[in-house]
This record gives structure tokens, sequence and C-alpha cells, in this order.
């Protein structure tokens, strides 16, 4: 592995943890969470488990889910991305508990104007480590890479399949929080304000990022 790897490998971990504090944010905000954590969130409402470690056991499901709809010569030509896929899960699950439980253990606002900021903060940050994910290019999350797999197996179009996946986590967490606590909760305008407005921030301040291509 070169130096410029290695190089690409670090900024991918500096993003994942960018993307927890983003997701904390919004979270902490108290007015839904992100759709890639609603269900997370919500199991993390009436268990005895955190959000971060809702969040390893769903990406490891992914993982899982993953070989049934992959062939063995996607497997073979695609091993390297497929594996990293379980230790990143388990990164990013303890980054998102380390940033709910101890960095921003402070963050509870009450007032609604301040539950806003919080969340646009969170939406900035979000999208400023998704943009520096895309940019290091060296591995993905299982919630994208499951997309990916489905796109590919299917021949759909990634943008569409990962909108429909989007959808279908939030549905999955409302029946939950209707199941096991007879409302809704976790799923709120917080949560359609992020799925509309981080895609456009990540569009904005990619081309920033364009510093980094001589060192990567």
């Amino acid at each position: 592995m070169n130096k410029f790897m290695c190089r690409r490998y670090l900024l991918f971990c500096v993003s994942l943890f960018v993307n927890a504090l983003g997701i904390a944010f919004i979270t902490k905000a108290a007015l839904g969470t992100s759709p890639i954590t609603s269900v997370t969130y919500v199991l993390s409402m009436f268990t005895p488990f955190t959000i971060g470690q809702w969040t390893i056991l769903l990406n490891l499901l992914f993982v899982i889910l993953e070989l049934f709809l992959m062939t063995r010569e996607d497997l073979k030509s695609d091993l390297r991305m497929y594996l990293l896929q379980i230790p990143i899960s388990f990164s990013f699950g303890m980054f998102i508990d380390l940033c709910m439980h101890y960095i921003l253990f402070w963050l509870n606002p009450v007032e609604y104007v301040y539950m806003i900021v919080a969340l646009l903060i969170g939406c900035v940050i979000l999208a400023v480590g998704i943009a520096l994910e895309v940019k290091a290019n060296a591995a993905m999350m299982a919630g994208e890479y499951f997309v990916k797999v489905i796109t590919r197996r299917f021949r759909g179009e990634f943008g569409y399949i990962k909108l429909g996946f989007d959808v279908t986590l939030v549905a999955i967490a409302c029946l939950l929080s209707l199941a096991f606590m007879s409302g809704v909760y976790g799923v709120r305008e917080g949560t359609v304000i992020s799925a509309l407005v981080v895609g456009p921030i990540v569009h904005f301040v990619s081309p920033y990022y364009r510093f980094l291509d001589k060192w990567m």
C-alpha cells in the first residue's frame, strides 16, 4: 500500500467521525434524526442498547444481506470493499456514541429556535463529512454499499434506489415506534429537513476539497 492510499484511508476515517458528529447534532436537536439513523434511533428508545450499538448491528445485517444479492464474481472483484464494511461499521457506531454521550453531552436544546439551529449545524457537518468521504474514495459505509449492491443486482439508478432505501428506513422506524411506543417518535420535521438539505450542501462544499488532490 503506497502513502497516497494510506492518506485516502486516513481521510476516510476523518470523514466517518465528521459524519457521526453531524448525525449526533441532528439527533440531539430533538426534531427527528436523519433517515439513515432513523431505525437505530427508534430502537435505542425502547431497548437497553444505544444508537451506536444498533448502528453496528444494522450495518452488519446489511453486510450479511449483501451476500445474497452479490454473485461470486461480484464478491471476488470487490472483496476488499466488502470486507472493509465490517471494521467501518464498528468504528462508525462507536463514533456516534462518542459524539452523542461525551462530545455533545451538553447539547439539549429546549426552545424550538435552538433546536432548528442545532439541526442545521448538524446538516452542514454531515454534508461536509459525506463530501470528504466521497473525496477519499477509499471505502463505503455499509448502508451505501448495500444500495450499490442493489443497484448493480437490479440494474437500477443509484439515486432512485438510495431515495427508496431512505424512505424504507423511515417507514420502518415509524412502524417500530407505533408498535412499541404507541406513537411516532424519532421521525419529525428534522428528518425531512436533513433529507432535503444535506445533498445540496454536499454539492456546494465538494469543490472546496480540490486542494486535497495533490496530497492524495
